[in-house]
């Protein structure tokens, strides 16, 4: 299982992952930058696409006030475009929970600007004590302000879901630096196996072995010793060459994501990374052979993935559950993205239903206006369809454009009449949140 989802990580949490089937999750959402995003703005992965006068809609006319805890509801009084902020992280996280195993792990990547109040969040949906480290990640990459402190570190809040999960403690560990050069030099001696030792001499005198270490501590909770991914690193061809650096803005260097990966998992392990932008936690997680899901909203995001790890994407499934996209899918494109969403398999012969779910239900996909007639026909070749399950009690009619009133007509006249249930739905229905 290696897919890439493009829409709202959201509701692919909610509708195509499994509950409880992942064991590790990373995310490096948008960080709340004050920027707004809309209209025909550049595209910033690091700004949220809403304003303000937005905000304060959303939060008044949804009435998450209900569902939010009352230190939000206090933040969305004088700051509704961060609570807002706050909010949507939460409904995404909260799904996070869901899908993560019970002894599954989730690391949350954060600036200052809203990490305090990300883990009062975390602490909402995992719980307090779920909280096993808050890692300090600092670089040195950048300008410097002269007016204040250069701020040179993210937070990335590291949390269980219930039971204490995986952690490779020697998958992880550090290269081991000796404390002077007096003492490389006397280890001069190799065994079987190639290693250097030094032979030593115990407390009563009888002989010992000391070998060298390759390496040495896990790192603690500050990480200090991986640079950031930079244009001007790429440009000067240091630590991450221009081959390294795909142009995103918020690229995340793939030894970070290597030590939480290797960390926090084993192979064959599931890994999502919800917010995935360019790729480097799929990239990274396909190279440690672990299976990976990648979903991200931007559909420049895939596009660098694409250019990024050409043979990786090739080879992974991609899936749209963005409504622009699947507006412009051609008659078969849109007929298998149907039955996909649904779980159905296409008949062969069709006979008139172009998919049946495992339930039995027969599917009608249609790219034009669905009519009286059209859907009078399809019932009939419900019922006598082989592969659907008798007596039909239920159908889908998915049409990509709409339904006219004489569809509306003969679905209230079947259901009246042979009580068959008739799902009438546009791609608008099937990707809605709420």
């Amino acid at each position: 299982m290696n897919i890439f989802y493009h829409g709202d990580c959201l509701f692919v949490l909610r509708h195509d992952i499994l509950p409880e089937s992942v064991e590790l999750i990373y995310l490096d959402p948008p960080f709340f930058t004050g920027q707004v995003q809309k209209g025909t703005k550049k595209w910033q992965p690091g700004a949220m696409e809403v304003s303000f006068e937005d905000s304060k809609r959303f939060w008044k006319e949804k009435g998450v006030s209900v569902y939010a805890p009352e230190w939000l509801t206090h933040i969305a009084v004088k700051r509704p475009d961060f609570a807002s902020y706050l909010y949507y992280m939460m409904e995404r996280l909260q799904a996070c929970h869901k899908v993560l195993k019970d002894t599954g792990s989730i690391y949350l990547h954060c600036d200052w600007r809203a990490s305090h109040y990300l883990k009062m969040v975390m602490d909402e949906v995992f719980g307090y004590e779920n909280l096993l480290n808050e890692i300090i990640w600092c670089f040195s990459q950048g300008g410097r302000p002269k007016n204040r402190f250069a701020p040179k570190h993210h937070t990335i809040f590291h949390y269980r879901k219930e039971r204490m999960p995986v952690f490779n403690a020697s998958q992880i560990a550090m290269p081991f630096e000796l404390l002077s050069p007096k003492s490389s030099t006397s280890f001069t001696k190799t065994d079987e196996q190639g290693r250097l030792y030094k032979e030593i001499r115990g407390t009563a005198g009888e002989k010992m072995y000391r070998y060298y270490r390759e390496t040495g501590k896990v790192p603690y909770d500050w990480w200090i010793d991986i640079p950031q991914v930079t244009g001007r690193a790429a440009a000067a061809k240091t630590v991450y060459d221009a081959r390294r650096h795909s142009g995103y803005p918020t690229q995340k260097p793939e030894a970070l994501l290597e030590r939480i990966i290797k960390a926090s998992s084993k192979e064959g392990d599931l890994v999502l990374d919800p917010f995935c932008g360019c790729g480097t936690t799929v990239i990274v997680a396909s190279k440690l052979a672990r299976r990976f899901i990648g979903i991200d909203i931007h559909p420049t995001a895939f596009e660098i993935i694409k250019n990024r790890a050409h043979e990786l994407f090739n080879q992974s499934r991609y899936i749209s559950r963005d409504l622009s996209e699947v507006l412009a899918m051609s008659p078969k494109e849109f007929e298998d993205w149907v039955n996909e969403f649904y779980g159905a398999n296409k008949p062969s012969p069709d006979k008139g239903v172009d998919g049946i779910t495992k339930d039995g239900i027969p599917i009608q996909v249609k790219t034009s206006r669905i009519g009286y007639k059209v859907l009078s026909q399809f019932i009939t070749d419900a019922k006598y369809h082989p592969s659907a399950l008798k007596p039909v009690k239920k159908v889908i009619v998915v049409s990509q454009i709409g339904f006219d009133n004489g569809a509306r007509q003969r679905k209230f006249e079947i259901e009246t009449t042979e009580g068959i249930e008739i799902s009438l739905t546009t791609p608008e229905d099937m990707l809605r949140l709420d």
